[in-house]
């Protein structure tokens, strides 16, 4: 941990972004109602959407002026990439999209309850001292590959067990944790079990990373399906050979074992009649629903990654199925020009003519000559950025502000509707440029997507404001723009 990480991950982090809103506490609140309390990985849209309407209309009785959008516009705003506090995706089995809480609302989740510490009035300072020893001492005996130190530790476990069974037998006396040790127990077990949960967020989204990698490659077609799917497997391995994805192996095995889970489900129903625990009914109905919850939660992630593998599959079978067809094709092409040819002599004069007509200009047409622009060359070859400079590379990327298209569009729509074929300087006059330099390449591109008149034999100049006043103010040169209305728009190629 350093200043610059800190102050990158102060700018740029979802979970952040959510604790400083000011309508954090409500958010929270609903996405906890809606799923952590009843253990909900992904909820239908039209669930959602009903909920969060009655729970605004619930929250307005009693606070007006609280939360004053629609439920439509906030979930919108909740998935958008500004937010990122919920992701919104269609599921092979459903007809409507379906809503999940991404690893940053988890991490907010994870670090509510440390500090709130919602089911006691006390931090179990006591029973997690002991949790620590004796998962030090599990390390050193477990990391060692002496015999003799096994041994010594196995032989000692076995004396303690059979001082304690003959002490039982001998006078009936047992040890029982105290009402607070059991308290503090139980609730290291629940602040355990939702952050598991709340895990396996981050290695589903490794998945799906991965995923849509290979789609972009595959959309790019620059790669070869040798070349995709070694990257595929590459990173799959990778994942599955990082501690993060040997440990979710591991947990796959262990929850999905019939004995274990079984074994499990005893422990749970024992829990339960603790008398100990009748209070803490959050953290007994997050324990009586674990098994299920953890079964669901290790299924969705296997199934994002037999997603890969279907991915995979059909890039390969298409990509196969085409070269296969292109390659007979080619063949049968060939073959029927060989027969053609067949016993007709060999003629060696080989040529080619064309009937063409010459096409004449005036040379008055031609523009005069104008010196191309010259960029300097820069050798990068021995370049070798230290991690200052990586650090500063990253700063300003992490720094960069994402592209509203949309909104973009709506300012055109906006100034198309009072004025006639304005210019894109005096559309940055009446809406000041708000994400820097990129914000303008961003309308250049959509006039060039949607067809506005762009004139590279003239230019404009444009002055971009920085955000903080102490920066500098940008003069840029660009082809003039004019945007002009739909119906006069002129039909253009796609690029």
């Amino acid at each position: 941990m350093n200043l610059r990480k800190l102050k990158i991950y102060f700018d740029t982090s979802p979970a952040l972004g959510l604790l400083r809103a000011r309508s954090a506490p409500y958010v929270i609140d609903f996405l906890n109602r809606q799923f952590k309390q009843p253990g909900q990985i992904a909820i239908p849209r039209s669930e959602l959407l009903s909920n969060l309407s009655l729970y605004l209309d619930d929250i307005r009785d009693a606070d007006p002026d609280a939360m004053g959008n629609s439920a439509e516009a906030y979930l919108r705003e909740w998935c958008s990439s500004d937010a990122r506090w919920l992701r919104r995706f269609i599921e092979a089995d459903r007809d409507e999209e379906v809503f999940q809480l991404t690893p940053y609302t988890e991490d907010v989740f994870a670090f509510l309850d440390q500090v709130l510490e919602r089911d006691l009035d006390f931090v179990a300072t006591e029973s997690r001292l002991k949790m620590i020893i004796e998962t030090l001492a599990d390390l050193v005996v477990g990391a060692s590959d002496d015999p003799k130190k096994r041994l010594a530790h196995l032989k000692a476990e076995r004396d303690r067990l059979q001082e304690e069974i003959e002490q039982i037998e001998r006078d009936g006396r047992i040890s029982k944790y105290r009402p607070a040790q059991i308290r503090e127990r139980f609730s290291n077990a629940v602040l355990l079990l939702r952050q598991l949960q709340g895990d396996f967020r981050a290695v589903e989204d490794s998945f799906r990373e991965i995923t849509t990698q290979v789609l972009q490659r595959q959309r790019q077609g620059a790669d070869s399906r040798g070349e995709i799917l070694e990257f595929a497997l590459d990173h799959e391995d990778l994942l599955k050979q990082e501690d993060q994805g040997v440990s979710f192996d591991e947990f796959v095995k262990l929850i999905l074992s019939p004995k274990q889970t079984q074994r499990l489900e005893e422990i749970v129903r024992e829990v339960r009649q603790i008398p100990e625990l009748s209070k803490q009914r959050e953290g007994l109905e997050a324990v009586r629903n674990m098994i299920t919850v953890l079964q669901v939660e290790a299924e969705k992630v296997m199934r994002t990654n037999q997603n890969l593998s279907a991915t995979l599959r059909r890039l390969l079978d298409a990509r196969a199925f085409a070269e296969r067809k292109r390659v007979s094709g080619l063949l049968d092409d060939i073959q029927s020009l060989a027969t053609e040819l067949r016993g007709r002599p060999e003629d060696e004069t080989l040529g080619l003519s064309l009937d063409l007509t010459a096409g004449i200009e005036s040379p008055f047409r031609r523009s005069f000559w104008v010196e191309p622009p010259r960029f300097e060359s820069v050798d990068l070859s021995d370049f070798q950025p230290d991690d200052e400079s990586r650090q500063d590379v990253f700063e300003n990327f992490a720094a960069l502000k994402h592209l509203d298209w949309n909104r973009l569009r709506d300012q055109i729509k906006h100034l198309l509707s009072v004025e006639d074929a304005p210019s894109l300087a005096e559309l940055l006059e009446l809406h000041p440029v708000s994400s820097g330099l990129v914000e303008v390449i961003g309308y250049l591109q959509i006039a060039a997507e949607d067809g506005h008149r762009i004139d590279t034999t003239d230019r404009q100049e444009i002055v971009v404001s920085a955000d903080d006043p102490d920066a500098t103010d940008y003069l840029v040169t660009v082809p003039r723009v004019t945007f002009v209305p739909p119906k006069r728009k002129r039909r253009r190629k796609p690029r």
